[in-house]
């Protein structure tokens, strides 16, 4: 049994106003990655009023916020020479190839930020696999009522980030990379079809 509710992070701010939100996202703390801890402080109440990502929320019986994960809708690019025969047969099913290119692009769900609250380090309650589930649930529900089928993201190419994406579990697949020029950081791309 879960210990704690996702909500969506409009819905939050609907039942406490946006000042409340904003205290309560100013507390998050991320220190295993800042880039979260911006992106909660600065960008995602504009980011969700504005329709570009939707923050979700894993908040606790006490009204503490657990974890949050942010989804979007993108296009991405995948090259199909990347990929084992099984995988791109897959994503050819949502996709559009280049024959010249080998190229698909394809609309995918994307999840942008995805991270655990550190503000209460004697006792993590949310496990990442939990995280991951309850993004999948969102996820799941979206794809019955609009379709589609990959879900991707991006993280920094560190070991343990890796194996949590690949494990087993969560069997997401690497199709790229991308080096971000602005914070001087290669971010590895990962996929995975449901």
């Amino acid at each position: 049994m879960n210990n704690y509710a996702v909500l969506n992070i409009l819905d939050f701010m609907d039942v406490t106003g946006e000042d409340s939100l904003r205290a309560a996202l100013s507390e998050f703390s991320c220190p295993k990655n800042p880039e979260i801890e911006e992106f909660m402080q600065k960008n995602a109440i504009e980011f969700a009023k504005r329709k570009i990502s939707i923050t979700y929320l894993l908040i606790d019986t006490e009204g503490r916020i657990l974890g949050i994960f942010a989804l979007a809708h993108k296009a991405v690019r995948v090259m199909g020479r990347d990929l084992s025969g099984t995988v791109k047969k897959k994503i050819q099913r949502y996709a559009q190839m280049d024959e010249k290119t080998g190229e698909m692009t394809l609309s995918a769900f994307l999840i942008g930020q995805f991270g655990k609250n550190y503000q209460y380090p004697e006792s993590l309650p949310v496990s990442g696999n939990q995280l991951m589930d309850a993004a999948f649930s969102i996820l799941e529900h979206v794809q019955h009522e609009i379709g589609g089928g990959v879900v991707y993201l991006e993280c920094e190419e560190k070991p343990k980030l890796l194996e949590f994406y690949q494990s087993e579990k969560n069997r997401f697949r690497i199709f790229g990379e991308r080096y971000s020029e602005g914070d001087g950081i290669k971010y590895i791309q990962l996929l995975k079809m449901f």
